[in-house]
């Protein structure tokens, strides 16, 4: 069995992943069809956590010390544990090689570059505009742990919030020429496969849909992103249900 450590607790169902940086990963192993569970962390427990099971840490912090975050999993069928969504992604390919490859040979260094590319979009452009909808969804506690951590949450005013989501239009549509370059397929590869890349996509923006709902503005007018391309994407990712 996968164990996939996510940030929490959270109202967001376990198969959605409260972190969108998880759920990279859990979009990955819902499209190759694992079973998997969940094991919520607060942000406290991260590190110990991951050195108790020997999942590496993901980065480092300025004075170079190890910095561990999530995702990162651990595989009790192989005994591995493995850090960040796109290792993971890797490793998934390598140890179970009969279901669908998110990472296909010659696509790294093209799917990096663009799913680095859409967490930079929606961590610098967007997330001023979940501010709100995370005091739905996550728990005070929860809440308490990023504002130590970050500082009080700034609320935006209605013009804020409509000159960020229209930033973040304009960011995300700067992608458009990696699709067209790729093909006319759904997917930034070309086709109608989806690769590690659009399941990032997907994990950054379907919080929209979820957060917001099927029929809020702000999904509405995200699924149009990117040519209507961030729509489908995310609709196409929702249809891969958890084992």
């Amino acid at each position: 069995m996968i164990t996939v450590y996510d940030l929490g607790p959270s109202k967001l169902p376990e198969h959605l992943g409260g972190s969108p940086y998880t759920r990279k990963v859990i979009f990955s192993l819902n499209y190759k069809k694992l079973p998997f569970k969940v094991s919520f962390l607060t942000f406290s427990e991260i590190e110990r956590t991951a050195k108790s099971i020997g999942a590496p840490p993901t980065t480092t912090h300025p004075d170079g010390s190890p910095k561990y975050t999530v995702p990162f999993i651990q595989d009790s069928s192989t005994g591995k544990s493995i850090s960040d969504s796109l290792l993971i992604a890797e490793y998934l390919d390598k140890a179970y090689p009969t279901t669908p490859k998110l990472v296909p040979e010659g696509t790294r260094v093209l799917q990096a570059v663009f799913a680095d590319a859409v967490t930079a979009k929606v961590r610098y452009a967007l997330t001023s505009a979940f501010i709100p909808k995370f005091l739905e969804w996550f728990s005070p506690e929860f809440l308490a742990e990023i504002e130590k951590r970050m500082g009080p949450p700034k609320l935006l005013s209605q013009e804020e919030t409509k000159e960020v989501w229209a930033k973040g239009k304009k960011s995300f549509d700067e992608l458009l020429s990696a699709y067209e370059s790729a093909g006319v397929g759904k997917f930034v590869v070309g086709g109608d496969k989806p690769v590690f890349a659009d399941l990032a996509l997907a994990a950054m923006l379907s919080g929209v849909k979820i957060m917001f709902g099927d029929e809020s503005e702000e999904w509405k007018d995200v699924s149009g992103w990117i040519g209507g391309r961030a729509g489908k994407v995310v609709e196409e990712t929702l249809k891969y249900e958890r084992v």
